[in-house]
């Protein structure tokens, strides 16, 4: 999107707001070795609203790690019957107990996240498995096209080693945390002063339990899309390899931020590309190699 000084700047950005997630313009004005008040602060304003508004970025968002008493479970679903598939879409989108929803083409038909033991009308259970800390990369090959960065990796060498599937002993949160969660999980910059009016706690108190009591237990993840979100395709990869920790590194070398779910015996990957064929080619080359055993690749058609 734009020119390569335009991402540039852009990526910077995304990168100070990475470290500053409740970031102010003095702040990134700072970082920046900006300086000045007025325009300057008007201008860093306006390049912070077209990161969000041109979908280069999204707001940072807190993801709760795994806890002993907060397990997370995913759930790869298939249609019953397929003249059942519009009423268990709508099914899926209206469960509450559901944390994420992915309408996929492909070996399955649904991958959803819960926290709860769930069984689920006109749809059968393929798989269930606790699903870990999810990682996501910090995209360095942000000034590449999607195709170069796809055939580095494909001409890569990987160091083996899994991801650590960590539960940590327990999570000592009350109702008011997980509200004050709930609220912010999506967007970590929503004022503490919209959080107090939600939850009819005082802003100090919310702001209080948020840097004492949320945070702490938390990642912040933050996104990269040099050309905009909507611009890119997208694909679903269930893989098991021995080289976890090398596709990681190696997909960090991609424009775009990568997401990693590790699952029990594999894992998930959210990768954004612009070509199938492209990322095939990869695919192929990584598996002769001997980094990727099997593997199912899935397109997104809806998630929420």
């Amino acid at each position: 999107m734009g020119s390569t000084k335009d991402i540039a700047k852009y990526y910077n950005l995304y990168n100070i707001i990475r470290e500053i997630p409740r970031f102010t313009i003095k702040e990134i004005s700072s970082a920046l070795n900006a300086g000045g008040r007025g325009r300057k602060y008007s201008t860093i304003y306006d390049s912070v609203r077209k990161l969000y508004d041109g979908k280069i970025s999204f707001k940072p968002n807190l993801v709760l790690r795994t806890f002993e008493n907060y397990l997370v479970y995913a759930y790869f679903l298939k249609i019953k019957k397929s003249i059942n598939i519009t009423s268990a879409f709508y099914s899926l989108k209206q469960n509450g107990n559901l944390m994420y929803v992915l309408f996929l083409s492909g070996e399955y038909d649904f991958f959803v996240t819960s926290r709860f033991d769930l069984k689920f009308e006109n749809l059968r259970i393929v798989k269930k498995s606790v699903s870990y800390t999810p990682c996501y990369t910090i995209p360095l090959g942000w000034n590449r096209e999607t195709r170069e960065s796809l055939l580095r990796i494909a001409q890569s060498t990987l160091s083996e080693g899994k991801f650590e599937r960590e539960i940590e002993d327990w999570l000592p949160w009350e109702d008011i945390h997980f509200r004050i969660y709930e609220i912010m999980k999506n967007d970590v910059q929503i004022p503490f002063s919209k959080v107090a009016a939600l939850t009819g706690y005082a802003q100090t108190t919310v702001k209080r339990y948020f840097y004492d009591d949320i945070l702490p237990y938390c990642d912040v993840s933050h996104y990269f899309f040099p050309k905009g979100y909507d611009y890119y395709q997208q694909s679903f990869i269930i893989v098991h390899s021995d080289y976890e920790k090398g596709l990681y590194e190696a997909f960090s070398q991609m424009p775009c931020t990568t997401y990693f779910f590790p699952l029990e015996d594999e894992i998930a990957i959210g990768l954004f590309h612009e070509n199938t064929s492209d990322l095939m080619y990869t695919i192929r080359k990584l598996e002769e190699k001997g980094y990727i055993g099997k593997y199912l690749l899935h397109v997104p058609l809806h998630w929420d």
